[in-house]
This record gives C-alpha cells, sequence and structure tokens, in this order.
C-alpha cells in the first residue's frame, strides 16, 4: 500500500504566477501610453505583481507530494527536508481545538501525538526544523491566546533555549534542540506533538483524517 498526498496549494500556482505577469503588463502598458501615470497606482500594482509572483513561485517549488503513506508509517515532504513517523509510534492524530469564549475552534492543522519524539528529533534536519519553526509560529501563537490566557510572560515560548532533552534522557543542540522543546510546548498546549497544515492536504481536513483512518486499518 502506498498513498501520495498532492497539496492543494500546489494548484494555484500557475495562476498567482499568471496574475503577477498580467498586472505586470498592465503596469508596462499604462506607462507606454501615458505619461501622467500617479505614482500611487505604479507601486500598487507593481507590488501587488510582486506578491503575486512570491505566491506563484513559493507554490511552485513545493515538492508535488506533501505525504506518503504506506503500511509502515507516514512521510511528509518539505522542499527543506522530510520527516518520517511509524505507525507503531502515533498515539492518536485530530484537528487541534483551541477554546475560544464558549465554543471550540478548529486549528487549520492536523496534529499526531507520538509515544517516542525521539525518532523525529533523530531523522528530522535543521533546515527543515528551522522551516516548521517558523510556519507554525502562528499556530503557537493562536493556542497561547486561546490555552493560556492567564499567564503574564510568554518569553519562554518565543525565547527559546538550544538545548532540549527529551523523555528518554537524550540531549539534542542546536536547532533540534529548540523544535524538541517547541514539541514539548505544543504537546502541553494543544496535545499533540507534530503538525501538518492543512495547506499541505488534499482535501477538506477532517475528510483527510477520516481517509488517514480508513488507510491505518485496511494496512493490518
Amino acid at each position: 500500500m502506498q498513498f501520495n498526498v498532492s497539496p492543494q496549494a500546489k494548484r494555484n500556482a500557475l495562476t498567482f504566477c499568471g496574475l503577477a505577469v498580467l498586472l505586470f503588463a498592465l503596469l508596462v502598458f499604462l506607462h507606454l501610453v501615458r505619461d501622467d501615470i500617479p505614482v500611487g497606482v505604479t507601486v500598487v500594482l507593481g507590488a501587488t505583481s510582486g506578491i503575486f509572483l512570491l505566491l506563484g513561485v513559493g507554490k511552485v517549488i513545493e515538492p508535488p507530494v506533501s505525504l506518503v503513506i504506506t503500511e509502515e508509517g507516514i512521510r511528509y515532504l518539505h522542499r527543506r527536508g522530510q520527516w518520517q513517523i511509524r505507525w507503531e509510534n502515533i498515539i492518536r492524530y485530530d484537528v487541534p481545538r483551541v477554546n475560544r469564549v464558549l465554543e471550540l475552534e478548529d486549528a487549520p492543522f492536523l496534529g499526531f501525538r507520538l509515544y517516542q519524539v525521539e525518532e523525529v528529533l533523530d531523522d528530522i534536519s535543521p533546515r527543515l526544523a528551522s522551516a516548521l519553526l517558523f510556519e507554525q509560529r502562528q499556530l503557537l501563537t493562536m493556542a497561547l491566546r486561546h490555552q493560556a490566557p492567564e499567564r503574564e510572560d510568554y518569553t519562554p515560548y518565543f525565547d527559546i533555549p538550544d538545548s532540549y532533552i527529551s523523555p528518554n534522557g537524550t540531549v539534542y543542540k542546536g536547532l533540534i534542540g529548540v523544535f524538541g522543546k517547541r514539541m514539548e510546548q505544543m504537546r502541553e498546549l494543544l496535545g499533540y506533538d507534530l503538525y501538518v497544515s492543512s495547506n499541505a492536504l488534499d482535501r477538506d481536513i477532517y475528510d483527510f483524517k477520516a481517509h488517514l483512518q480508513k488507510l491505518q486499518t485496511s494496512r493490518t
């Protein structure tokens, strides 16, 4: 069994690039036919074209497959590297939720709680660890705002030491140490160690969770 997941986010790559080219062509055309184009119009069209181009290129360079699911486990693919986890190391997976006044709000991520975080920390590259720390900063902020509103000092969550001691006593240094500490913090706040953005999935996050459960069951 092998199931490859192509991220929905990548599907709009050519659209963004096309919009960037059209806006830039419009800007050039306007300057060719008129000499009195307001500076504000030039700035807005130029900036918007640049933003669309950056978004499009960012999507183009993403791997065509974001997740590879096999009988052995799950492999996450990113342009900065990859991580993988065995089915036997997964305690549970679900969509994390945060408390928002009198209701719960879904976070746009699929979370995985693991028996042994060392399996990930021993395998992940510093480049990928750095990228995930940056990409999941918004999730951390969301979790702190709703799960720990009573805290007066959030410094420990943003100024993380580059040394981490895992539950089995292994010491990790540098970016891997920072990532290990962040995994510990996210488990404390949301209950999961690893997170995959909904942008990396090929369908609605709850549909994907149900499909993943079917794949997990079918392997046995």
